[in-house]
């Protein structure tokens, strides 16, 4: 059997949702790539967040029984260009993504289709499972990249927080 065509949607919102939420707690501009529009207020936020989510890659390991995988990196920019800015906001920002990413993924059928979760019936939502960060050769789940000043007259740090997460579903479980 093939993969669930709404499994793309509802993973893809589950981490957006879960990643927009640590970006908005912590009062960041955040874009969603592929869901919302660069504006020029996120343009000229002195710290935002770009989100982007890859996949689902999915395997049907047996009968209605899959793994998917699902990559997301949360892009940090910083600009650093006003006498007052703390250097090390960057940091704190890693770290609040790196605890964010470390930790289990719910995923639910949200999205905005007939299927999906309607807020107005709780009855509709449908937990799925849970994405785990999944360790990669070097056993580390979740990696964070600096890449510091990435231009060289616009005053800005960059850093990147990476994951790759693995969930298995036996679809035959799964309340529909």
């Amino acid at each position: 059997m093939p993969a669930n065509p709404n499994w793309a949607r509802w993973t893809f919102s589950s981490v957006a949702h879960h990643l927009k939420t640590v970006a908005t707690q912590a009062g960041l501009a955040v874009l969603v790539d592929h869901l919302d529009d660069r504006t020029t207020a996120f343009q000229q936020a002195t710290d935002r967040v770009e989100i982007r989510i890859t996949g689902p890659f999915t395997k049907e390991c047996s009968a209605n029984y899959y793994q998917i995988l699902i990559d997301a990196n949360v892009l940090i920019l910083s600009r650093y260009d006003t006498p007052n800015k703390n250097g090390l906001d960057i940091l704190t920002y890693e770290g609040l993504f790196n605890e964010a990413m470390d930790s289990p993924i719910p995923v639910w059928n949200y999205g905005q289709e007939l299927t999906d979760y309607n807020p107005d019936d709780p009855d509709s939502q449908i937990f799925l499972g849970c994405l785990l960060p999944k360790s990669g050769k070097d056993n580390s789940a979740v990696r964070v990249f600096n890449f510091g000043q990435a231009d060289k007259v616009e005053k800005i740090k960059c850093s990147v927080v990476d994951a790759r997460y693995e969930m298995y579903i036996d679809w035959n479980a799964v309340a529909r």
